[in-house]
């Protein structure tokens, strides 16, 4: 026999202080604060991308060890950079989006 939720999705919910809200109000996916970008997340994420093409490249595709180590190299040079300009961009565009939002609410 199927268990029925006590809860409906339609019926209005207490939150934690005791006050009844509404269905769909409140924290959404769409409320998060995102952290500032930074050269050492980049980097991280540089040596995580890395180590994908080395897998990919000794195992899969079976090239040189040469070949693949200057790869490693050119895409670490060229992934940090690129990574961190694109989250920089990214949170200046949340942050004006947000500025926006506010002026328009007051």
């Amino acid at each position: 026999m199927a268990q029925t939720n006590s809860e409906g999705s339609s019926e209005d919910r207490d939150n934690d202080a005791g006050e009844v809200e509404a269905s769909g109000t409140g924290k959404g996916r769409f409320d998060y604060n995102p952290r500032p970008p930074s050269w050492g997340r980049a980097a991280i994420g540089g040596l995580a991308f890395v180590t994908f093409w080395v897998l990919l490249n000794l195992l899969l595709l079976k090239s040189s060890t040469g070949f693949t180590w200057i790869g490693v190299a050119v895409a670490y040079i060229f992934y940090v950079p690129f990574s961190y300009y694109i989250d920089r961009w990214l949170y200046r565009r949340y942050l004006a989006k947000g500025a926006a939002a506010g002026k328009a609410a007051s």
